[in-house]
């Protein structure tokens, strides 16, 4: 996937709202250009994989593909808060707020990152259930392809996102007219049978 293939699935809009998608796309690439997965790639190739995930399954507005591929950029990098705001309008930094699991805090005077604030999973899942659907169509993208793209996580940790994603996310998946339910529940199976292969191996 490259940037011609991405924006070929989604130039079939107003030009106006094909250059929102084109900053969200830049910032997106650029706020995460310093990190990589535990795979080795490009951090950003998560977010623009989850953005396509989301076309794919019929969620083609704007912001809901701005919100995929900007939905880790609170959690992850230090890019203000004014900077989303200018960019995209309130509406998507509160979304992507929600979305993220570690809460910034910002110097009133510097403008720098002090601090980050861990949610707890039952305070971060709340603010999901409390939101518009988008946000919870773009949380369980985004799980899918972390769990599809979790070989090479630790077993353990892998235990412990299987177990949040059944009691959190399969349940707001299942309130969602889409197939993301189905599919999570599926790729749960499939990465704890891998586990129990493994270890009968070794």
């Amino acid at each position: 996937m490259n940037r011609n293939d991405f924006f070929a699935r989604v130039s079939d809009r107003p030009t106006v709202e094909l250059r929102r998608i084109q900053l969200a796309y830049w910032l997106a690439q650029n706020a995460h250009r310093p990190f990589h997965r535990d795979s080795g790639e490009p951090f950003f190739e998560h977010p623009r994989d989850v953005a396509l995930s989301l076309v794919n399954h019929g969620f083609r507005e704007t912001d809901c593909v701005i919100q995929g591929l900007l939905h880790d950029v609170i959690e992850d990098t230090n890019t203000p808060c004014d900077v989303i705001v200018d960019l995209f309008g309130p509406a998507i930094w509160r979304s992507l707020e929600v979305l993220a699991r570690y809460a910034p805090s910002f110097d009133p005077v510097t403008g720098q990152l002090i601090g980050r604030y861990k949610k707890s999973p039952q305070e971060y899942y709340a603010g999901i259930e409390a939101a518009q659907s988008e946000v919870k169509i773009v949380k369980c993208a985004d799980r899918l392809h972390n769990l599809q793209t979790c070989g090479v996580w630790e077993v353990a940790r892998k235990e412990r996102y299987l177990a949040e994603t059944e009691e959190y996310v399969i349940p707001i998946a299942k309130k969602l007219p889409s197939s993301y339910a189905g599919e999570l529940n599926a790729v749960v199976i499939e990465v704890r049978t891998a586990i129990t292969a493994a270890a009968i191996v070794a």
